[in-house]
């Protein structure tokens, strides 16, 4: 079973369009077989969006810290739940059980795990696709600003092409999945060729 780590604040904000989203994004989840992946929490879009794929029939692991357990009240309906040491290490725990990537609206922690996790598929930590659900353009101004950082040198463009983005669930989740076979099947391809080059 496929597991989707997703990103978004502990607010709801203040569009109505981020919970509708959340709520549609719970569907499709459910519908595809996915395991939710997600940062532990019940407050705003998390608990939103934990609670809506619960209800769908879905799996949720959630994953907090001993400092935020308290603040954040992770939800008693999650099937699996972490409570580590330090934000890092939930970040970490978060990256490795997810084998993709949404990023929804949410504030700063939302931006500082979805630049966390774009800068380890950059550097070959790791290679596991990544989106960003635009809601409402939510995320327009961010991406001129990467755009400005291709332009005046400090960005590839293959880099800057990493995440995929998109308005419309289906096809951000549609093209997340196609992009995550062939990436597993170039894997498999490599250890095979490792194996009979070994022999």
């Amino acid at each position: 079973m496929k597991s989707i780590g997703v990103y978004l604040g502990a607010h709801y904000g203040n569009d109505n369009s981020f919970r509708e989203s959340v709520i549609t994004l719970a569907k499709e989840i459910t519908n595809l077989g996915l395991v939710l992946v997600y940062g532990g929490s019940s407050l705003g879009l998390m608990g939103l969006l934990a609670n809506s794929v619960k209800a769908y029939g879905g799996k949720v692991i959630g994953i907090t810290t001993h400092q935020l357990i308290e603040k954040e009240q992770p939800l008693d309906t999650l099937d699996e739940l972490y409570v580590v040491n330090s934000m890092q290490e939930r970040k970490q725990i978060l990256q490795q059980k997810s084998d993709m990537f949404v990023v929804m609206p949410g504030g700063l922690g939302t931006l500082e795990e979805a630049c966390e996790t774009w800068n380890a598929i950059k550097i070959g930590l790791f290679n596991k696709p990544i989106g960003f659900l635009n809601v409402a353009g939510y995320f327009n101004e961010l991406f001129a600003f990467i755009h400005t950082c291709e332009k005046t040198g400090f960005l590839s463009e293959e880099h800057k092409r990493i995440p995929k983005i998109n308005a419309d669930i289906k096809l951000l989740l549609g093209e997340l999945i196609e992009n995550l076979e062939i990436l597993q099947k170039n894997h498999y391809k490599r250890a095979d060729n490792e194996l009979f080059h070994s022999l």
